[in-house]
């Protein structure tokens, strides 16, 4: 937007401040995906193989998978702390979990899969749906509130078989709001200790501004109390000087008005004889 401006281009200068600005999170996220492009093609296969091993069923290659989803989504998090701190920005806690919550989302959906590696993302998305917060829903029918990796059911299944699979799809789908409401919760207590933390810097902030203030004044009061200390030494020994010429010139006051005391007696008168 700036060189726009220095370009003279007004209108793409509007056009750039009109744009959303990204969350922290989301641009961590950017950059790690303009620093490892093939991000979004990964999350897009992982997840479309833990969508397939959940609609069979497969419990061992589910067990894989998830061990592999944890490992990527942890090594991508990583990836993308040392990244923000190239660019001189250390991620915090909060913003790591927003960074998990996204790329979570990412693996269960392939949409948000795509606006991941489209490294355009503007808000941190859950990964219950494509909503974002303060944002609008992307535009994609709506669905109902269960998790997105679902059991497809063959209608010529036993009974017994279906009702298994319909418990199991009811469990997950409670197991994933239980997960999200807990790190919804977490969030939140993250976000307000970062408060209170980032409220105990500005005070430690404004705390050592006063000691240091508090340390000036000291310093200058005690070369202060130096300098008064030395002119009172002085002026001590000028008065002491001072008293001993005075002295020295009383006594010679002294010696003079004898003298002259001396000088006004009258001669002694002539003897007759």
């Amino acid at each position: 937007m700036r060189a726009a401006r220095e370009a003279g281009d007004r209108a793409l200068a509007a056009a750039l401040a009109k744009l959303r600005k990204p969350t922290v999170s989301a641009w961590v996220l950017n950059l790690l995906v303009r620093d490892q492009p093939e991000v979004g093609e990964q999350l897009a296969e992982l997840g479309a193989d833990l969508r397939q091993a959940q609609e069979t069923l497969s419990g061992a290659a589910l067990k894989e998978l998830s061990a592999q989803r944890q490992r990527l989504v942890s090594a991508l998090v990583r990836s993308a702390r040392r990244i923000a701190a190239r660019e001189g920005h250390q991620v915090t806690q909060a913003v790591s979990f927003e960074l998990e919550q996204t790329l979570h989302a990412a693996l269960a959906d392939p949409a948000v899969a795509a606006q991941v590696g489209a490294g355009r993302l503007v808000r941190a998305t859950s990964r219950t749906g494509l909503e974002t917060a303060d944002s609008e829903p992307a535009a994609e029918p709506e669905k109902p509130a269960r998790p997105r990796l679902r059991v497809v059911r063959d209608p010529g299944e036993d009974p017994k078989v279906a009702r298994e699979r319909r418990r199991r799809e009811e469990e997950r789908a409670r197991l994933w709001q239980a997960a999200d409401r807990t790190r919804a919760e977490a969030d939140e207590d993250v976000e307000d200790l970062e408060g209170r933390l980032e409220d105990a810097e500005r005070e430690l902030a404004t705390a050592a501004e006063e000691v240091e203030e508090l340390a000036r004044r000291l310093g200058e009061a005690e070369a202060a109390e130096r300098d008064a200390n030395r002119r009172e030494r002085e002026a001590r020994r000028e008065r002491d000087a001072a008293v001993r010429r005075r002295d020295s010139a009383a006594r010679r006051a002294t010696d003079l008005a004898t003298r002259l005391e001396e000088l006004d007696e009258p001669p002694p008168s002539p003897r007759r004889s």
